[in-house]
């Protein structure tokens, strides 16, 4: 495909992220967490997310379980560190260590659950929401992760379907 018709493709993307910006300024004050700055970022890394699974539903499927793990993994993280709090500085890296191995040996299991980069990079966010947005529950946090992510998804999903119907519009001879 020569350039001309290959950069549609980049300015189509950048048609999606236009739209998605506009879709965080309206659905981010409604979002459970208040006084925030919008979660745009976490759509990004969620749609880049979908890539790195492959571009497929089962991909994104993955990837979604996967931010749900990273959320469960966080928290075990912060639950762990509280109960090693005796520990004094060891405590936040032995609930580590400790959480890290099940989440590598995610990698073993069902096709669903075996996406450890999503888990990691979910684990990672809900962390980053902890000191972005102190005043938040842990619940809105979740809540909030979890709908960009899906959000993320269904972008990823467009751009495939979208990228895909354009290649074989274009291949076709005139």
């Amino acid at each position: 495909m020569d350039f001309r018709k290959f950069i549609i493709i980049p300015i189509f993307i950048a048609f999606l992220a236009f739209t998605f910006i506009l879709i965080d300024q309206l659905i981010s004050p409604l979002m459970p967490i208040a006084g925030n700055s919008g979660f745009g970022w976490v759509t990004f890394q969620a749609w880049a997310m979908y890539f790195m699974a492959g571009c497929t539903i089962k991909g994104g499927i993955r990837t979604f379980l996967g931010y749900i793990m990273g959320i469960i993994a966080a928290l075990s993280i912060i639950y762990m560190a509280g109960v090693f709090g005796s520990t004094g500085t060891w405590a936040f890296p032995i609930a580590v260590f400790v959480a890290v191995i099940p989440m590598c040996t995610m990698e073993r299991a069902h096709w669903s659950l075996d996406f450890v980069p999503a888990l990691f990079i979910s684990s990672a966010v809900f962390f980053a929401f902890t000191g972005l947005y102190p005043q938040a529950t842990k619940t809105s946090m979740a809540i909030t992760i979890l709908v960009y992510c899906a959000i993320g998804m269904v972008y990823g999903i467009v751009t495939v379907g979208a990228r895909t119907a354009y290649e074989k519009l274009v291949a076709k001879p005139i």
